[in-house]
């Protein structure tokens, strides 16, 4: 039993799985792994349906979701105790490196633009002790 291809004109618009030779019967063809509906089937090869582009104002909901994410992930990074030797032992040490990856992640996050963003790589943690 494999996975066949139900073929109309040239698209793909079901898929069924059955045995060769009854699959031959009704003309279905063999389908590789990766292909399903909404493909094509042009010439005697399987073709990927082109991926429609997302909207500007899609990709602005990506960005800024994104950079929500990553605030959120460095949230801890902000609080007053870690980065005092008296309060955190071992403390942050390179907090200032956190205060401005997060200060160009929130440029993103306040204002998502409408190109996909390249977000700053995050920083390292780095531990102190006293």
């Amino acid at each position: 039993m494999e996975n066949y291809a139900i073929i109309e004109q040239t698209k793909i618009i079901n898929t069924a799985v059955a045995d060769a030779d009854f699959a031959k019967t009704e003309g279905w063809i063999l389908l590789p792994d990766g292909f399903g509906i909404g493909d094509f089937y042009i010439d005697g090869q399987f073709v990927k349906a082109p991926q429609p582009q997302p909207t500007p104002e899609e990709i602005q909901s990506q960005n800024k979701q994104e950079a929500q994410l990553l605030l959120q992930q460095t949230d801890w990074t902000c609080t007053v105790d870690i980065t005092n030797p008296q309060y955190s032992n071992p403390y942050l040490a390179n907090q200032d490196e956190f205060l401005s990856y997060r200060s160009q992640v929130r440029q993103v996050a306040v204002n998502p633009p409408i190109e996909l963003v390249t977000f700053p790589p995050q920083p390292d943690e780095v531990w102190a002790s006293v």
